[in-house]
């Protein structure tokens, strides 16, 4: 039963005497001025193609870097059998037993070598559209390579010429052993396994 000189229970429904509580009024939301905190902005969604793009697996990176030691080799190559053209046919000629006198002077193509450095760019272009997951570009360089290394095998017929001639020929030689090597290496990595799925998810 309550006075109506009570001070504790004037007006106030609440039961014990005590105030409600303010600060978090329904819905959650803090009550007294504060205000939301933004946070981070959300990142932008990506593409359709860097969703699909796979990883690019070291092996094609290592037969992309093989390619174009391959490719440098063989500009060099062109650049030594250009300077190597005279002693190479006058050797040539004493392998088969004629006089290099009735030879006269050998004068190096400049169209076959403008035409070898032509190639060679073109095979860096295609080596760079490998490198990006073409399974056209490898097929290419696959085919390319298996001919150049079947004319290296032929070409070793006659690698004692290079030998021959003296240390530029030698090089030379060297050069196309080297050459030959490296696009093994390289047709070999571009079929590892990991390499295969990259191409096929490419």
């Amino acid at each position: 039963m309550t006075t109506p000189n009570d001070p504790y229970n004037q007006g106030n429904p609440q039961q014990g005497g005590y105030p409600q509580q303010g600060g978090y009024p329904q819905g959650g939301q803090p009550q007294g001025g504060y205000p939301q905190q933004g946070g981070y902005q959300p990142a932008p969604p990506l593409s359709h193609g860097e969703m699909a793009a796979p990883a690019r697996p070291k092996s094609v990176d290592t037969a992309y870097l093989l390619w174009l030691v391959a490719a440098g080799l063989s500009i060099l190559g062109s650049l030594l059998g250009f300077a190597t053209a005279q002693p190479v046919a006058e050797e040539t000629a004493r392998s088969l037993n004629v006089d290099p006198s009735r030879i006269g002077d050998v004068q190096p193509s400049y169209v076959s070598l403008v035409i070898s450095l032509v190639i060679a760019v073109l095979w860096i272009v295609v080596v760079m559209q490998m490198r990006k997951g073409a399974n056209w570009a490898r097929i290419l360089l696959t085919v390319l390579g298996g001919l150049s290394v079947l004319f290296g095998l032929l070409g070793l017929l006659a690698i004692g010429i290079l030998f021959a001639v003296g240390f530029l020929g030698a090089i030379q030689a060297l050069l196309s052993l080297v050459q030959l090597a490296v696009i093994v290496a390289a047709i070999v990595f571009m079929y590892k396994a990991d390499s295969n799925h990259y191409f096929k998810a490419s």
